[in-house]
């Protein structure tokens, strides 16, 4: 199957292979993976920034997808963490590999491996 696709396409192809095989298995959530391919729909009303460290237009951004995933099972109450600790994900954002450092609080043990 690899020799007929193009170089590009073979990690893309690789990761719905694996998808589905989770899908199989019961281990990805449908709504999480709807929220993975479509992200937050909706009005959402974004409230003040409580940041110092993030510009207008980014909180907006993150709240955004605060506001979508807090209606994930896994991330239930993410949004109001967040904006009360918000000082605690300054150093995930300033991360230069951020993908592989801790989230703060209880969110490490809550998420499951997708």
């Amino acid at each position: 199957m690899c020799r007929s696709l193009f170089e590009k396409h073979k990690l893309l192809f690789s990761f719905l292979l694996v998808t589905k095989i989770l899908f199989g298995d019961n281990k990805i959530d449908p709504q999480e993976w709807r929220y993975f391919l479509a992200g937050p729909s909706g009005a959402i009303d974004i409230p003040h920034n409580p940041t110092d460290w993030l510009d207008d237009l980014s909180w907006a951004e993150v709240y955004k997808q605060l506001y979508g995933m807090n209606n994930l099972e896994a991330f239930k109450g993410i949004d109001t963490y967040f904006i009360e600790y918000n000082k605690k994900f300054k150093k995930n954002f300033d991360a230069p590999d951020a993908h592989v450092e801790p989230l703060p609080g209880e969110w490490n043990n809550k998420l499951n491996s997708f």
